[in-house]
């Protein structure tokens, strides 16, 4: 699967906040493969602006990462979305749900 930064940023935000300890383990590996570095961070210019509170980069030198998630991340991402499913989001984190959603499925 291809994650933008913007996925990459908005997928945490739709995982449940608790869970057992397989779910918390299956989340961590999620979020560590996930992760924004250091070095790409200062690459694509990440920062937060401070007027309002928004999170902004170079979208030029923003470059997509090729994940793979396993059979069972692939089962709690798709529990994650379909959870999420009756709440108000903004239209751009829905198009990274869906994406995310229709990716997982049948891994």
């Amino acid at each position: 699967m291809e994650l933008s930064v913007k996925d990459r940023l908005y997928l945490p935000t739709f995982l449940p906040a608790r869970g057992n300890f397989r779910d918390f383990n299956l989340k961590k590996e999620i979020l560590r493969k996930i992760a924004i570095g250091d070095e790409e961070r200062e690459e694509i210019c990440l920062r937060e602006n401070a007027e309002d509170k928004r999170i902004e980069w170079d979208v030029k030198k923003e470059k997509t990462l090729a994940v793979e998630f396993s059979k069972e991340e692939a089962e709690y991402l798709q529990q994650a979305c379909e959870k999420i499913s009756d709440e108000e989001l903004p239209d751009d984190m829905w198009a990274t749900v869906a994406r995310i959603y229709d990716s997982v499925q049948g891994q």
